[in-house]
């Protein structure tokens, strides 16, 4: 099993108070489609924008996590070098129409902060989703997107996330999703 994964959702339990199962979990990681680093020191303007967002909680520091609740649900955003992850539970984004619509705010409020990025700004980014079934990690890239964002991709990634949240998981690895769809 995938280590990282496991200690993201080992920090996502302890800060959601939740189930130690690994499979109610899902992870949303949004990274640069070229290496580089995406740290708080790296994107601070990044950076800045989400712990804006996310206030009245912790801010976000470098390579850190903090728990996010918004209309009642609750879920973990973490920095990493290699982008930012957002972990919940599978079962709140199906019972909360708020969980999911405050996760896609994150995600497209992120997404337009890190094309703001005046330093290592990336032409690209992806997101991907991991989530462990049967013990198996199934991890899926979601979506490809060209910075910057404009409103039309904006809606179209919007209309994208909420479809593809609302998925049964799937464990087969090979998906004949389009991903560049928003190029």
């Amino acid at each position: 099993m995938d280590n990282k994964l496991q200690k993201s959702i080992n920090r996502a339990i302890s800060l959601l108070n939740t189930s130690s199962k690994y499979e109610d979990y899902i992870s949303l990681k949004l990274s640069p489609l070229s290496p580089g680093c995406c740290c708080s020191h790296c994107w601070p303007e990044t950076w800045q924008t989400i712990n804006q967002f996310i206030a009245p909680f912790v801010p976000v520091q470098h390579e850190d996590d903090a728990l996010i609740e918004k209309d009642g649900n609750k879920f973990v955003l973490e920095s990493h070098e290699s982008g930012l992850e957002i972990i919940f539970l599978i079962d709140l984004i199906k019972t909360s129409a708020d969980c999911l619509k405050s996760i896609i705010e994150l995600i497209i409020v992120s997404v337009n902060a890190i094309s703001q990025e005046k330093r290592k700004q990336p032409a690209r980014i992806k997101i991907s989703k991991k989530q462990i079934i049967k013990g198996i990690i199934d991890e899926e890239n979601l979506v490809e997107i060209d910075l910057p964002l404009s409103k039309d991709i904006e809606k179209k990634l919007q209309n994208k996330l909420k479809n593809l949240l609302d998925e049964k998981p799937c464990s087969s690895r090979k998906k004949n999703r389009d991903t560049s769809l928003f190029s």
